[in-house]
């Protein structure tokens, strides 16, 4: 059911999230797909008053459920929620004083009062997405029913397009298209609380155990550093760019997102079941879990990457054709997004550890390390590399904490040889190289149409899959044999069911 709901939701919204941008484009330019994006960026800097507070309640929620004690479940959920109603009444108020200075930032290209209204009500969508729905949302993905939550999103993503698609084309200016898309994200935390009151025992006047989220603090740094991930690159940019630069970077940042979700199907509820697994203290199956969990997603993460690092650019080419306001063939740029975000998805194990382990205040001083280094880079390469230099400063912290939390985990929570990990990246390195080289021998056709690039695509697709096969069972072929056994049980159960 999970697999099945995520995989649904990932075509979806990776086709939603390619319709929308290119409506925008075509019909508004580039300088206003860039102040959208940059606006929403930015006003993701008030989730920074919630951070740590997920990451500690879903520690706390591992325990509690899999004891089946709805009562401190009751009183766990009672304390995020009152968390949150303050963190509510703060975002107000700093959404009001954003309004008033964000409009400054973009002054040469937009009038006051043009942004001063866009922050408003873009701010309402994401005042509905934060606060209204994130206190059950974590606690359906404590319970391992992530699918849950998941689908309703499925459908605010298909009603938000919809709706979106039929506002431009009936001529409303982007004001009204975004005050659409708050009515239709709205469908996810109103279903959300409606289903958690239904299907859980809670007990509306429990007493709040806040001791239990008492680690939000240690958690705070971990989200900090995702944070910083996510934000930097587009708040730079505002400041030292302009709106179309950021609308390149955000279309690149399209596919990018697009391949991490794709493969955080098979990431989802990962960190439940270690966390369950972890609080049963059944050390022999967490071994085993994370082994196959690894050599799945390093074989999957040599295909699809390895085979975007060659094409994102041409595919680029293609979506942004008849743009002309601007220069959307980016070479390496698009190769250091792919690298990123291939290396986000690599670290997910680790970073599932440590969550589920709940072992925040031990790693936050890497977490914090991570946000500095990539503050630190982007800001001293963005002057001078633009686009490029804000990306390096992001792979660079990418790939610092990827080591350190693989180090970490490997001493403290698995209690392996460091080089496990090595071995895996040395292996995906050398699939990355080889698909890189091997497609350059490949005849490029000029990218003139979807069709076009299709058939690019499905050659150099079959270059990496032949190469990460090879590598992989070279390397690891009792692994996959094991991991390949594990999916045809699934695969022959969910047809016989």
């Amino acid at each position: 059911m999970s697999s099945t709901v995520n995989i649904v939701s990932q075509v979806v919204t990776m086709i939603c999230g390619f319709i929308l941008p290119r409506l925008i484009l075509s019909h508004f330019g580039s300088s206003y797909n860039g102040i959208t994006a940059s606006v929403t960026q930015f006003l993701s800097v008030v989730s920074l008053l919630r951070a740590g507070v997920g990451g500690a309640t879903r520690a706390a929620l591992y325990k509690s459920l899999a004891k089946g004690d709805f009562a401190q479940v009751s009183a766990t959920i009672r304390a995020t929620e009152i968390f949150m109603r303050r963190v509510a009444v703060i975002f107000l108020a700093v959404i009001a004083g954003f309004s008033l200075l964000y409009p400054y930032l973009v002054r040469n290209e937009f009038s006051w009062g043009f942004a001063a209204s866009l922050v408003l009500i873009i701010s309402l969508s994401t005042f509905i997405q934060y606060f209204f729905g994130i206190t059950y949302q974590i606690l359906f993905q404590a319970d391992q029913r992530q699918y849950v939550t998941t689908s309703l999103e499925i459908v605010a993503v298909i009603v938000n397009t919809a709706l979106a698609a039929l506002l431009i084309h009936l001529g409303v200016g982007i004001h009204g298209v975004k005050l659409g898309s708050a009515v239709a994200y709205s469908i996810t935390p109103i279903g959300l609380n409606i289903l958690a009151r239904r299907q859980y025992k809670l007990d509306p006047k429990a007493k709040p155990d806040f001791s239990s989220i008492s680690q939000r603090w240690d958690s705070f740094f971990h989200y900090l550093a995702g944070f910083i991930h996510e934000n930097t690159d587009i708040a730079l940019l505002t400041v030292f760019t302009n709106t179309r630069e950021i609308s390149v970077y955000t279309v690149y940042y399209l596919v990018g997102n697009g391949l991490k979700n794709v493969m955080h199907t098979m990431t989802v509820g990962v960190e439940s079941a270690f966390g369950n697994i972890i609080a049963n203290h059944e050390d022999d199956v967490l071994h085993r879990d994370v082994t196959h969990f690894e050599t799945l997603l390093h074989a999957s993460c040599g295909v699809l990457f390895s085979a975007a690092l060659v094409l994102i650019t041409p595919f680029i080419q293609v979506y942004t054709k008849g743009v002309t306001d601007v220069d959307y063939t980016r070479y390496a740029f698009g190769y250091l997004v792919v690298v990123g975000e291939m290396l986000l998805v690599l670290r997910s194990p680790y970073d599932a550890l440590v969550n589920a382990s709940g072992h925040f205040k031990q790693t936050k001083k890497y977490a914090f390390a991570e946000a500095g280094m990539n503050l630190a880079i982007s800001i001293v390469a963005v002057g001078r590399f633009g686009l490029v230099g804000v990306v390096i400063g992001t792979v660079a912290a990418i790939v610092f904490r990827c080591v350190v939390f693989a180090v970490y985990v490997s001493r403290n929570i698995l209690g392996r040889s460091i080089w496990v990990f090595a071995k895996r990246f040395l292996v995906t390195g050398a699939v990355i190289a080889g698909v890189f080289v091997l497609s350059r021998l490949l005849p490029c056709p000029e990218m003139t149409s979807y069709g076009s690039w299709v058939l690019y695509a499905l050659e150099v697709t079959c270059v990496a899959a032949a190469v990460t096969l090879l590598m992989n069972l070279a390397f690891y072929r009792l692994e996959m044999a094991q991991v390949l056994q594990k999916l045809f049980g699934i695969i022959k159960r969910t047809i016989g069911k």
